[in-house]
């Protein structure tokens, strides 16, 4: 056997409840997600701020290899207060 338990659910209004049966317990920062016929119920992972995350998907993306022309920015005309 795979370790798998039967769960009620039932309905609270628009939600369901998953009763877990004695001995399963979820962890407090808890995520679900279906794949086919299939939920899963796992820890979430560290909570990260914005910075966290960007640099998170920088640390994915490959480097750019482009050479960026000069850029035209002429100072701009003095202006009389």
């Amino acid at each position: 056997m795979d370790g798998s338990q039967p769960v009620r659910i039932t309905r609270d209004g628009d939600h369901q409840v998953i009763h877990l049966p004695s001995g399963v317990s979820a962890p407090a920062g808890a995520v679900v997600r279906q794949e086919g016929g299939r939920l899963i119920i796992e820890a979430a992972g560290p909570q990260m701020g914005s910075v966290e995350r960007l640099l998170a998907v920088l640390a994915t993306m490959e480097p750019i290899d482009e050479e960026i022309g000069e850029i035209d920015d002429p100072l701009p005309e003095p202006v009389d207060l």
